[in-house]
């Protein structure tokens, strides 16, 4: 039984959250004192919005998943449809309730998370706009994590913060984007290369806008081993994916793209704090490597 609510949850990625707040944070908190407890009540905001968002997704979606995806935990019966919308909406509504006890910009923060995140959930995936609101929630994600201290940070009047969350939020939000685009290819016939080659082109300009920024000196050299990671498994991914567009192949790209959110995580904070530091985020990498054999990522 508790399999079902872990499917529900999509329990991998919910790992590739608390890698943002804490890249977003990190990225203007260089200079000024670490906050435990404020780090701590933002990354359990995060992840209760996420839980609500995922929850949500498959509340709105229970009758195309009927047709599509029998076996998935609500239309399957497995958990009810109104347990799911009431852990879905209590979620939410702890998730700002803890985003208020941090600061009234981290509350304005998650209300417009929230009204994303049911707007993309109930109405807006299939539209043109599915794409740019799953990107904007994750660029806000990374915003949560910075909202405690941006204030602090701008008033010592230092432009390298600034440029550090603004790159940091700008590939994030194309990255996310590319994902969603190539996540409305898994279900249907093969996709021809041409098709899929479009959001891994995106992926490749968020590479080139990390060189370029850490060619100006926006971020430390200790940036070169996370981003050398990422480039090869993006490139390894791109090339089987490009093989063959299957369902299969595009299931298992988005899979190995959404749990590669904490290899870009890992790569701004090495830019920011340091290759220890970046490398410890890492590790976040590795429970939901190992979990993702057992439960769905898609």
């Amino acid at each position: 039984m508790i399999k079902h609510y872990f499917l529900l949850l999509r329990v991998p990625n919910l790992f590739t959250v608390p890698s943002n707040i804490l890249a977003g944070y990190f990225s203007v908190a260089q200079s000024l004192s670490t906050n435990l407890s404020v780090l701590s009540l933002l990354v359990g905001s995060s992840v209760l919005l996420y839980i609500s968002g995922i929850v949500f997704n498959d509340y709105f979606d229970i009758e195309v998943d009927r047709k599509e995806r029998p076996f998935r935990p609500l239309p399957s019966e497995k958990v009810s449809k109104q347990t799911a919308f009431v852990a879905a909406a209590i979620s939410m509504v702890a998730a700002n309730g803890l985003a208020f006890m941090v600061s009234t910009l981290s509350f304005s923060v998650t209300i417009i998370l929230s009204v994303i995140i049911l707007g993309y959930d109930y109405q807006l995936k299939q539209t043109v706009l599915g794409p740019i609101l799953m990107g904007s929630a994750r660029t806000l994600n990374v915003l949560l994590g910075a909202s405690a201290i941006l204030p602090g940070a701008i008033s010592v009047q230092k432009v390298l913060p600034e440029q550090r969350l603004t790159i940091l939020c700008i590939s994030m939000f194309l990255y996310v984007l590319s994902i969603t685009l190539l996540s409305r290819m898994e279900v249907g016939p093969a996709k021809p290369a041409r098709t899929v080659t479009i959001p891994f082109v995106v992926i490749f300009g968020v590479i080139a806008i990390i060189i370029i920024a850490s060619s100006f000196r926006v971020f430390q050299l200790d940036i070169a081993v996370s981003l050398s990671l990422f480039v090869g498994v993006i490139v390894i991914t791109f090339k089987r994916t490009i093989f063959e567009g299957s369902s299969t192949n595009i299931q298992r790209a988005i899979k190995t793209l959404v749990l590669s959110i904490i290899v870009i995580d890992s790569i701004f904070i090495s830019g920011t704090l340091g290759l220890y530091y970046g490398l410890t985020i890492l590790l976040l990498i590795i429970p939901p490597i190992f979990i993702s054999r057992k439960l769905y990522v898609t």
